[in-house]
């Protein structure tokens, strides 16, 4: 990896701050609103908890970059984990965008009558269980090409496990913590913690796949190499 390599800074700065201003603005607005220091709304287009809002379309864009940037990985690399991580991230911005598990959740719902599980509704069991299928099928090629891997691009593929973790974790944990108090500010940790998360990878994505040579081996990303033996 270059070390010097100034436009992933600038790249990782932008998406990082820009996250963190699209974030903390709701939050800290709803926060006054809550202790009665003020009464200003944030318009719907600029909520991160309203679907079809500016923040929830640039959150769109960034998981789309980070599935692209994977795939550039792997076309120059070949290593398959890269093409399962591209199609996992390219999963996530479609069922942002389509509400996929949503509506699943709903039709397996009204289909086959769910039971709510405590504290859920029937269309949450239905959610869980749309991620879960769709989650196999996905998690199934990534865990081949995982264990096809040597343990320098493991380590690697590490780093997108522990924030696609983040992820569902706060697409999930946190969700179901949303609807069981109905607050905003829980609505905007959770949505906040998604974007947080999506942006770190694409951030990732983008620094490997400049760090990455047309034709270079990942032996350039080997952190316990000095930077004078890396290509």
């Amino acid at each position: 990896m270059h070390r010097n390599d100034r436009l992933s800074r600038v790249f990782a700065l932008i998406v990082i701050c820009l996250n963190i201003f699209v974030i903390t603005v709701p939050f800290a607005i709803e926060a006054l609103r809550s202790v009665g220091i003020s009464r200003y709304d944030l318009p719907a287009r600029l909520n991160i908890s309203r679907d079809g809002s500016l923040p929830e379309m640039f959150n769109y864009g960034q998981a789309a970059l980070c599935a692209l940037f994977l795939f550039g990985i792997w076309l120059r690399t070949r290593e398959h984990m890269f093409l399962a991580w591209s199609l996992i991230f390219s999963f996530v911005t479609l069922d942002d965008a389509t509400r996929f598990h949503e509506r699943g959740g709903l039709l397996l719902a009204a289909t086959f009558d769910l039971v709510s599980l405590p504290g859920m509704r029937a269309r949450d069991t239905g959610e869980i269980i749309t991620w879960s299928v769709v989650a196999l099928g996905l998690l199934a090629p990534l865990l081949w090409s995982f264990r096809q891997s040597r343990p320098r691009q493991q380590a690697l593929g590490s780093v997108f496990l522990l924030l696609f973790a983040c992820l569902v974790g706060f697409a999930v944990v946190v969700d179901m913590l949303h609807f069981l108090t109905g607050s905003k500010l829980v609505g905007y940790a959770e949505d906040g913690g998604e974007m947080l998360s999506i942006a770190v990878a694409c951030c990732c994505a983008f620094i490997l796949y400049r760090g990455l040579g047309r034709d270079a081996d990942l032996q350039a990303m080997d952190p316990s190499l000095p930077f004078s033996k890396r290509t």
